[in-house]
């Protein structure tokens, strides 16, 4: 028998057994109600207005915590922000999108500019991207894109598959507050493409119900679970709180201010922003945050014979702006003396 025949005879029930495991853990788990997959969803309308063939996928859960405690997990959605709440291992391994999952709530994502529409969802750090359309705090949140009406910003396309004219999707995460302070999450998929034959069909069914399914049933339980405090950490992480941590190997060194409570035993991923409230280099100095004795200018200085002693004379941090971003971007040049202060005018309004 030849070494191909024998590999066919090991991984073809393997992988038998692997779509029979997505296909029942997606479509015969985790789904909304007959009802839910067949109500019209407040952002349906993004996919209908381009496309007569809309369809749709929905999953749903039950979560014992309320509608905001779950809201704000999806506010840090994305590959720019805390992951994808779904499985890490599938996401990098089979898409080659690099989400990293953290679950802790950060406090530069709660702010209410953190997401706003326009903004990019990001799936890559390359440019296959959707674009937030509704945010409704507290409600829902819904990505979209469209080859028809792709993404504002620049570096950023409309992703479709190999054989699609157009593609559409809306992905929307629904919260429907129950009584008790719990919330009913419904995580909705609506579609639309071009052209609409059989090939195409079928490959977007596989999409958003088999690979697609399994992912949102996953993200589902990972969110409930992180809702209700019973997120276990990751494999990865434990391993290197152990080995750089001190638990391999007990030296009697903490590995951080917060040993032994839960703010380090069950806080798997750090609070981003939490320092600022008193910076950790305050236990020996304030922090720097203007240094007019740098760069240095004396005589003895490395640079002395190549500096420019005047750049930071009169100079402040220029305010950000997208016309200029989107200028130097055209014309590959940068303002002169960028950043130097202007002027006063005069009363009559020379300088």
């Amino acid at each position: 028998m030849s070494k191909f025949k024998s590999a066919v005879k090991v991984l073809a029930p393997l992988g038998l057994a692997g779509l029979t495991g997505m296909t029942v853990f997606s479509q015969f788990t985790g789904k909304g109600t007959p009802e839910e997959q067949k109500w019209r969803y407040p952002a349906d309308d993004l996919i209908d207005a381009h496309y007569s063939n809309g369809r749709s996928s929905t999953y749903a859960i039950d979560i014992d915590a309320p509608a905001y405690a779950v809201y704000r997990i999806f506010k840090q959605i994305g590959a720019e922000r805390t992951g994808s709440f779904s499985s890490e291992f599938l996401e990098r391994t089979f898409a080659r999108l690099p989400f990293f999952n953290s679950y802790e709530i950060q406090e530069e994502f709660q702010q209410p500019d953190s997401m706003m529409p326009g903004d990019i969802a990001a799936f890559d750090f390359h440019g296959m991207s959707m674009e937030w359309a509704d945010i409704v705090p507290g409600k829902y949140i819904v990505q979209w894109v469209d080859t028809k009406t792709p993404p504002r910003a620049p570096g950023s396309y409309a992703f479709r598959f190999p054989g699609m004219k157009h593609f559409a999707a809306a992905w929307c995460f629904y919260l429907i507050p129950l009584s008790g302070e719990r919330t009913r999450l419904l995580n909705h998929w609506r579609i639309g493409f071009e052209p609409d034959n059989g090939l195409v069909a079928a490959f977007n069914w596989t999409n958003i119900e088999l690979i697609g399914g399994v992912m949102a049933h996953l993200q589902n339980i990972y969110v409930k679970r992180v809702a209700e405090f019973r997120k276990r950490e990751q494999l990865g992480g434990k391993i290197m709180r152990k080995l750089f941590g001190g638990g391999i190997i007990d030296t009697g060194t903490p590995a951080g201010r917060w040993d032994g409570t839960p703010l380090f035993d069950k806080t798997y991923t750090q609070w981003f922003r939490y320092g600022r409230q008193n910076p950790a280099v305050t236990d020996i100095r304030p922090p720097v945050t203007d240094n007019p004795d740098w760069p240095p200018l004396g005589p003895d200085s490395p640079w002395a014979d190549r500096i420019d002693a005047e750049y930071f004379v009169d100079w402040e941090e220029p305010e950000f702006s997208w016309d200029e971003q989107i200028r130097q971007k055209m014309e590959g040049t940068y303002l002169k003396g960028w950043g130097k202060k202007k002027p006063a005018a005069t009363a009559d309004g020379d300088e």
